[in-house]
């Protein structure tokens, strides 16, 4: 593919014999991502030539097809070709700027940058993911009459009085004496003096230790806040437990569950 792109250049380029012509093409090569108008090329890249010359040379290199050209007459692109970008910036940053560009620094650093993207994109994904099922959870839940934990949360024992949710709230917020808050996902009144507290986790490693602990954290400030209540706290991790996670909950009595159950 390299050696093809070459033999075009070389070829094409011979007739466009012009430094200005391939600093254009190597700009527009660089700077794929947009369309430029010729006025704007010449601002950026300080050419000593009218806009009318710099169209010129713009429509020759889009009719060779080094160059696309936009919908309107005076927008100009480079080639989405990464192949194509390599060959140009190899052949003329050298004689144009002065410059040898380090290819394998500059694929490294692109590496790294998409990466990083990558990470904050499933970060984002995980997050609305967990808002999701906190949703479906609490929908279920409500589209219920009758509700033991163990349709929800597999393993949990079963209840003597199967709950009769009445009230069904997301993301409810409490405070402790001290000022610091909490949120709770789901909450889940019944009908008598039972209450579902239920946390919804969703992200790349398993839910772990500190997770379920500052959620016990909050069971507890809930229970000392309305002490009538009898709490049954739940763990929904969507991306499962680490084994210490889940001896602890074992320990707390917190039911858990990897998925919404019967939704």
């Amino acid at each position: 593919m390299s050696g093809t792109w070459e033999e075009y250049l070389q070829r094409t380029l011979q007739h466009i014999n012009d430094r200005h012509a391939k600093t254009l093409l190597l700009y527009l090569s660089k700077q794929a991502d947009r369309y430029w108008t010729p006025r704007e090329l010449k601002e950026v890249l300080h050419l000593d030539l009218e806009v009318d010359e710099i169209q010129r040379k713009l429509v020759l290199l889009s009719g060779a097809d080094l160059i696309d050209r936009g919908s309107s007459n005076i927008d100009f692109r480079g080639l989405q070709d990464g192949t194509l970008n390599l060959i140009i910036r190899h052949r003329f940053e050298k004689k144009i700027n002065q410059f040898v560009p380090n290819l394998k620094q500059e694929f490294q650093d692109k590496i790294a940058q998409l990466t990083t993207e990558n990470r904050q994109l499933r970060g984002k994904l995980n997050h609305l993911s967990g808002k999701l099922a906190e949703h479906l959870l609490a929908n279920a839940l409500r589209g219920r009459r009758k509700v033991q934990l163990a349709d929800f949360f597999p393993g949990a024992p079963p209840q003597d009085t199967p709950f009769t949710l009445v009230l069904v709230r997301e993301r409810v917020v409490v405070q402790r004496e001290d000022g610091k808050v909490f949120e709770l996902d789901v909450v889940a009144d019944n009908d008598d003096d039972r209450v579902l507290l239920v946390e919804v986790k969703k992200m790349q490693v398993k839910t772990g230790l500190p997770l379920v602990e500052t959620f016990a954290e909050k069971v507890a400030v809930y229970q000392q806040q309305l002490p009538a209540k009898m709490v049954f706290a739940g763990f929904l991790s969507l991306g499962g437990f680490t084994e210490e996670a889940r001896a602890f909950c074992q320990a707390q009595g917190i039911v858990m569950a990897e998925r919404v159950e019967r939704f």
